[in-house]
């Protein structure tokens, strides 16, 4: 799981290989999140699940009024 408190930002950055992918499920507080990958930026959905492929650089933030709670998980990347 992750928790991210207002005003969190986690930085730019990347996994060392392409070998996995990592999926985000956000479970509460995504008002005011948003999830940057390449050069993507969304808005998360809560129950909705975002698959993204490590390797590429990715960061969050959150300006929330309260904790996000996010379900991370890795699988092996199917290439």
């Amino acid at each position: 799981f992750s928790a991210m408190t207002p005003g969190t930002h986690i930085r730019a950055h990347n996994g060392p290989t392409n070998k996995k992918l990592r999926i985000h499920l956000p479970i509460m507080g995504l008002e005011g999140t948003r999830l940057r990958v390449g050069d993507q930026t969304i808005t998360p959905t809560e129950g909705r699940c975002y698959v993204f492929d490590d390797s590429f650089s990715h960061e969050v933030w959150h300006d929330g009024p309260v904790t996000r709670f996010v379900l991370i998980i890795d699988m092996w990347h199917p290439d």
